[in-house]
């Protein structure tokens, strides 16, 4: 039931090959999943929202990690955060909420000021779609000679997304909730 109530799409499985299964955290993650997800893993949840919210231990490295799994989302709600009433997700490790933006963020981390491809979104789709078939360096060069903006946009992608990532990293107290710090 949950299959035939939760298609998605995405560029990995568009509309024409019947798509895919949203993650159960789909508003937050918006990961879209292969039709036998659920046979091979049991449970409709992306590997990112599973390794992030769920739970799971490694005692080899005495590492236990205590989550949802599956993060409850609530319509009008105020925002500890940026105080404004909107649809909230609940923390992964407790029973407060904050706003799907916000959570976003600080999960996330931020995702404003990323360099915009420079050309259309057809381009684009089709440049990701290659480069992720192709393993050739002539393809790689194939964009770089009849889309020249394309090396530029890869420079200030990347450290766009290096940036991002320090961040992250170092903004640890983020992933935590604000109220009580779980």
């Amino acid at each position: 039931m949950y299959e035939k109530d939760n298609v998605g799409y995405n560029t990995q499985y568009p509309r024409e090959t019947g798509g895919g299964i949203k993650c159960k955290n789909y508003e937050i993650c918006e990961e879209v999943l292969p039709i036998w997800w659920y046979d091979c893993k049991g449970r409709y949840v992306c590997t990112n929202c599973d390794i992030m919210f769920g739970t799971w231990c490694n005692p080899e490295h005495d590492v236990y990690k205590t989550g949802k799994g599956v993060l409850p989302i609530v319509d009008d709600v105020e925002c500890p955060v940026c105080l404004e009433t909107k649809r909230s997700v609940s923390q992964p490790n407790c029973e407060h909420t904050i706003c799907i933006a916000c959570f976003k963020r600080c999960y996330y981390g931020e995702r404003s000021g990323a360099p915009e491809f420079p050309y259309s979104k057809e381009i684009e789709d089709m440049y990701y779609m290659d480069e992720s078939d192709s393993e050739s360096n002539y393809d790689q060069m194939k964009w770089k000679t009849n889309y020249p903006l394309i090396e530029i946009w890869e420079v200030e992608n990347d450290k766009w997304h290096d940036e991002c990532m320090y961040k992250h990293e170092h903004e640890e107290h983020l992933q935590k909730c604000p109220i009580c710090r779980l």
